[in-house]
């Protein structure tokens, strides 16, 4: 029988790496021996290598990765392709959704992304009734518990979706933000038995966070100019709005105000109907400044923004972890800046509405550490229990 060791030296071999984190490593050992996974990390310590492993150790079967956006499952389709591991995606508008769905059925794929509101498909369903599901991976996995705009409540059926397959799979799901008192819920809700939760490094050591009180809204324009004037020539910036109307106003400030060309701006919100042709000008540097609400950025790994504006005060912590790790994804090192007032507090409250008290009380958190006088950053990583790390 072949030893641990030269399986992950195999391992290592197929996905072009010296060596696994301490992180990977356990996590994979995990999955190997059949345990369900919940694994928490930082940007760059290797998620996606977790549960890529599974198609490389089932090479015969089938792993479904369950991830919020199209732009990601691109990402991550191209990276199976520098692995030779058969992959495919479905997405709306993808012209290659009935190949993709044939060669599922056949058996011909081994790796197939796809968002939560795809589960309900009849073809979907009826394809994987033909083969073995050996894994489903759920990337992003704090979409489970999120609250917010862009909320996404079909993730709180993948686990129902579980339950109907013919044969249970092992479920890994990860994050770099999912606070303590969501991770049993996570586990609940997608039927988790024998879980084992794996937290790694969640600090990023080469950001500089700042938060900025401001009084009204014309010196919150003020800042952002001020921001992006005092930015690197070189780099990327995006800036992070609540609601839509947000978005509109601060790209009109940016065009009427900073003298910034509309051609340097992209756009994403959950209503634009081209919002991938945005994304797409702003990854490619045809655009340098992304406006966007929380729609923008998850799991999308464009490495050269070097500076984060969060125009107005997320729902949440978590929330705001999620658009700081959209900075410095390259390693170097980048600036986030948190503009936040009372009536962006309230604004939030109103949102959410009085019959939900755990979203109120993620937006009391979040409040409570910006007046607060220590560290920004400290006071995240002490929120998600991994203070110092």
């Amino acid at each position: 029988m072949e030893s641990n060791m030269k399986k992950q030296k195999k391992l290592c071999a197929f996905f072009h790496v010296d060596k696994f984190t301490s992180f990977q490593k356990s996590v994979i050992g995990d999955l190997n021996d059949g345990y369900d996974v919940i694994g928490l990390t930082r940007t760059g310590e290797g998620k996606t290598l977790c549960f890529l492993s599974q198609a490389f150790y089932h090479p015969a079967d089938t792993m479904l990765v369950i991830t919020p956006t199209i732009a990601l499952m691109r990402d991550l389709v191209q990276q199976c392709k520098r692995y030779d591991l058969r992959a495919a995606a479905l997405f709306s508008g993808n012209p290659d959704n009935d190949k993709v769905m044939q060669s599922l059925e056949r058996g011909e794929l081994q790796v197939v992304f796809l968002a939560p509101e795809r589960l309900q498909s009849i073809k979907l369903q009826h394809a994987l009734k033909h083969i073995t599901i050996h894994t489903v991976a759920v990337d992003e996995v704090h979409c489970l518990t999120e609250w917010g705009n862009e909320f996404r409540p079909m993730y709180q059926k993948i686990g129902q979706f579980i339950r109907s397959l013919s044969k249970r799979p092992v479920i890994a799901a990860f994050s770099a933000t999912v606070t303590p008192d969501d991770v049993p819920l996570i586990a609940e809700s997608l039927g988790m038995r024998d879980w084992k939760l794996h937290v790694g490094k969640l600090k990023r050591t080469n950001l500089h966070i700042k938060k900025q009180f401001i009084k009204t809204n014309a010196e919150r324009y003020e800042r952002v100019g001020k921001a992006i004037r005092k930015a690197p020539d070189s780099g990327k910036i995006v800036i992070y709005c609540t609601r839509i109307q947000d978005v509109k106003d601060m790209c009109d400030y940016l065009i009427e105000g900073c003298k910034i060309s509309e051609k340097s701006i992209a756009v994403c919100h959950s209503k634009l109907t081209n919002r991938e042709t945005e994304e797409d000008r702003f990854r490619t540097g045809d655009a340098r400044i992304m406006v966007a609400t929380s729609a923008f950025g998850m799991g999308v790994n464009i490495p050269d923004i070097r500076l984060v504006i969060v125009a107005q005060l997320p729902f949440s912590i978590a929330g705001f972890y999620q658009m700081v790790g959209r900075a410095g994804r390259d390693g170097k090192k980048a600036k986030v800046l948190l503009l936040y007032n009372g009536n962006d507090y309230q604004m939030n409250l109103d949102i959410i509405g009085k019959n939900d008290a755990r979203a109120s009380k993620e937006a009391d958190a979040m409040c409570h550490i910006c007046e607060s006088e220590e560290d920004l950053h400290k006071q995240i990583l002490h929120y998600l229990k991994k203070e110092g790390d």
